[in-house]
């Protein structure tokens, strides 16, 4: 499996510490694979993977860059011409994808919360006062950037002590965890990712879900999961009250064939709403 344990959670009593949280402002420009430059790097296949703890967010991505696939004479571009996001990290299928980490953009573009108004309602209100901004203001290189859209803010909270946010076994999160927050149903995020070679990747995720969760990964020309509902997750055994803080990995949610190498713009739709953590496509 690609990034080993990457799309894990911390085990009761381990900590759940994460290796590397300073990947969490890894933005694109270092990642050739996004830019279909095929430059080799020890980090790109490794993208994704975190330290000790298997959860930290953003770890690994955005340095090295090696999507060997994406100078492959196959290899294919599918992401839409007109589409004017870019990368926030380097993302890489086989690997771990942060639903924090969605595209450069801002609303209507990369991102949108509300399907009446893309900015309306947005809330981050589970964010501890002394943790770094996760996603600082837009670049002015950005293609994109006017009024609430610089903020880049389709709503992300951090794991924290005081809910807390544990898994449904009681271990704490760790810690540097971003992840996407007060959604509604319907809500989408952008990705552009990087497939390393055709073929068929089981999915699997990390999130809490209330009841009606559901999702959808898709990614253009018929590559799709398909809606999927999503099962509560539990609190009898995490030590949290609410299901949006108690956390489960479900392994096996669906697969996905790519017909070619490439790089191919996954949009992940809340189909109903659900805390989404992190995504790990694993080559079968």
């Amino acid at each position: 499996m690609a990034a080993a344990g990457a799309g894990g959670l911390p085990s009761a009593g381990a900590g759940g510490t994460s290796g590397a949280a300073g990947a969490s402002q890894a933005l694109a420009g270092s990642g050739g694979s996004v830019a279909g430059s095929g430059a080799g790097g020890a980090g790109g296949s490794a993208a994704g993977m975190s330290g000790s703890g298997g959860m930290s967010a953003g770890a690994g991505a955005g340095a090295g860059g090696s999507a060997g696939s994406a100078g492959s004479p196959n290899a294919v571009n599918t992401v839409p011409t007109d589409y004017k996001g870019t990368p926030f990290s380097a993302l890489m299928i086989p690997g771990r994808i942060n639903a924090a980490d969605y595209d450069r953009g801002g609303a209507g573009v990369a991102w949108c919360h509300d399907m009446g108004n893309c900015t309306a309602n947005i809330v981050t209100g589970d964010y501890p006062g002394a943790s770094g901004v996760y996603r600082p203001a837009m670049p002015t290189t950005a293609k994109i950037c006017g009024g609430a859209a610089c903020d880049d803010n389709v709503g992300v909270c951090r794991m924290s002590t005081s809910k807390p946010d544990n898994t449904i076994n009681g271990a704490a999160m760790p810690a540097t965890d971003t992840y996407l927050c007060y959604s509604t149903a319907g809500e989408w995020t952008k990705y552009t990712v990087t497939v390393a070679a055709a073929g068929t990747y089981s999915v699997e995720g990390v999130m809490a879900v209330p009841m009606n969760g559901a999702v959808n990964l898709s990614f253009g020309n018929g590559i799709t999961t398909g809606d999927l509902k999503l099962a509560i997750t539990p609190t009898a055994n995490s030590g949290s009250g609410e299901n949006y803080h108690s956390w489960d990995d479900r392994k096996g949610l669906a697969t996905v064939t790519f017909p070619a190498p490439g790089k191919y713009l996954m949009t992940l739709t809340q189909v109903g709403r659900f805390n989404a953590d992190n995504f790990t496509f694993t080559k079968m």
